[in-house]
């Protein structure tokens, strides 16, 4: 049975030491995608952008020819007028080329207007040109970083991962089926296995284990669990010597208890693997 526990804490704290590099496996592509994300963000307004210049053109342009079209009326109503033969077809003729002339101007301040609009325009869209073109050399830059920086995470897990199948046969079946249920729960703060010291504390839940129930977590004669968190507790002198430091995991919380406890620090281990 002692062999079995320490089976199951090995494994615990592998998966424990793995637990940093599966996190970057799922962090880096997710950073990546929120930044391919906002590229193509920029994109699209970008191409709103023109697109509302496109049309502010098109109306501009448009003005514009009804504006010489009026500037030719007013050109024909002063002709009419210099060739009125009556006072009320000077009348008339006067009236004409006044309500052109204030048509004429209307047009005018229109155009103008668009043109404004037209500048303001394009200068905004060279300030999102120049944050599109940021934004994704800046992604290629990560995106290459962040591949780079993959390849070495995944050797590094399976570095650390090295002879886990061979360590989970010796785990009981129905133990281990158990144990990966608890280790991938999702939104868990609990881990899967705790290792108990002296002060007979799950260092899961942080709930003191009573008394009948930490001396048989000393023994070490079967499988137990925290009564709260349902974390197998194992204690930890049946953790594996040297392992920690083989695979090299920080253990920053275990190795300040090992130092009160006047262990080195370096055969200390982290609590094992918590939920994904």
């Amino acid at each position: 049975m002692q062999d079995e526990l320490r089976a199951l804490a090995k494994l615990a704290m592998m998966d424990g030491a793995a637990s940093d590099h599966d996190a970057e496996l799922r962090d880096l592509p997710a950073k990546i995608e929120a930044m391919r994300g906002d590229v193509q963000t920029l994109e699209t307004l970008l191409a709103a952008e023109r697109e509302q210049i496109e049309e502010a053109k098109a109306l501009r342009d448009e003005r514009q020819k009804d504006l010489q079209m009026k500037v030719d009326m007013l050109s024909l109503a002063k002709t009419k007028m210099s060739k009125a033969r009556t006072l009320r077809e000077a009348d008339s003729a006067e009236r004409e080329v006044e309500m052109t002339r204030r048509s004429i101007k209307e047009r005018e301040e229109e155009v103008l207007s668009i043109e404004e609009t037209l500048e303001q325009k394009a200068g905004a869209l060279e300030e999102r040109q120049n944050q599109f073109e940021e934004a994704r050399k800046m992604l290629e830059e990560e995106e290459a970083e962040a591949n780079a920086r993959l390849e070495v995470v995944k050797k590094e897990r399976d570095k650390v991962l090295a002879g886990r199948e061979k360590v989970a046969e010796k785990v009981p079946k129905r133990i281990f089926k158990r144990y990966e249920k608890l280790r991938t729960r999702s939104r868990s703060r609990y881990l899967a296995v705790t290792f108990v010291d002296e002060s007979g504390t799950c260092k899961s839940c942080r709930m003191s284990l009573p008394p009948q129930l930490f001396i048989e977590v000393q023994r070490g004669e079967e499988f137990l669990e925290c009564p709260q968190c349902r974390a197998f507790l194992i204690h930890k002198s049946f953790k594996p010597e040297g392992l920690v430091a083989a695979v090299g995991v920080p253990a920053a919380e275990e190795s300040e208890e090992a130092e009160a406890d006047g262990e080195p620090a370096e055969s200390a281990g982290a609590d094992a693997s918590s939920s994904a």
